[in-house]
């Protein structure tokens, strides 16, 4: 049986060396590459197409944008968020951009392997310490047509964009992702505000408008 390919992307270069070494020397696993930028992840999935790739989140470039870009072009690609943050809006949005897995440094081994192990097989993820409010985040939002939907702070900026008449290239400027991704987040705002296109989305938006000036409710507010 081939060994799994893996790579890794984190801007730490002791902690990306550590990690390298270690699957190094596990039996069943072939480390393909490792990089320290959102731009090092897109060429290593490009060119090396690794089995599985863990990426930091906090590093140079956009990690959200290069995860959802990965996973339109490299659907068969495992991702690995693998962070310091414990912020349940930057785990519903690594998880919605397309991540398998969301799994804190800190973690062992064992927790490594066994999320990695879990994602090849279909599942999705979550560092056990974090799952529980993150399904609690994304419960709502599964039913498509919700009336009470929750945006994650992604799609709370690109519906704030949207009200303000700002075209997909424009919103892909003003956050620094590509066009592609905004078109996936679109997707998604379709579903969970069940609207067909663009135009409902923003008039489902403006629906959701909290008289009291609140405009969005958000996933992490329920976390407060």
């Amino acid at each position: 049986m081939a060994p799994t390919s893996i790579a890794f992307i984190d801007d730490h270069p002791v902690l990306r060396e550590g990690l390298v070494s270690l699957f190094s020397k596990f039996e069943g696993y072939a480390v393909v590459g490792s990089g320290a930028s959102a731009a090092d992840a897109l060429a290593i999935a490009t060119e090396k197409q690794p089995d599985v790739l863990l990426i930091d989140l906090q590093m140079p470039g956009n990690a959200m944008d290069s995860i959802a870009r990965i996973r339109m072009k490299s659907p068969s690609i495992i991702i690995i968020a693998f962070t310091a943050s414990d912020r349940i809006d930057h785990a519903i949005d690594a998880l919605e951009a397309g991540a398998n897995g969301y799994v804190l440094k800190g973690s062992t081994a064992g927790e490594l392997t066994a999320a990695i192990n879990s994602a090849m097989q279909g599942e999705t993820f979550v560092t056990p310490s974090l799952a529980s409010k993150v399904i609690a985040a994304l419960r709502l939002p599964v039913t498509r047509g919700s009336p009470n939907p929750r945006l994650s702070i992604r799609e709370d900026q690109i519906v704030k964009l949207l009200l303000q008449g700002c075209t997909n290239k424009a919103i892909a400027a003003r956050l620094s992702i590509s066009e592609k991704t905004v078109k996936h987040y679109m997707t998604l705002l379709m579903q969970k505000l069940d609207a067909r296109n663009r135009l409902e989305v923003v008039l489902a938006a403006q629906r959701l408008a909290d008289p009291s000036g609140r405009d969005w409710r958000r996933a992490d507010d329920t976390m407060n």
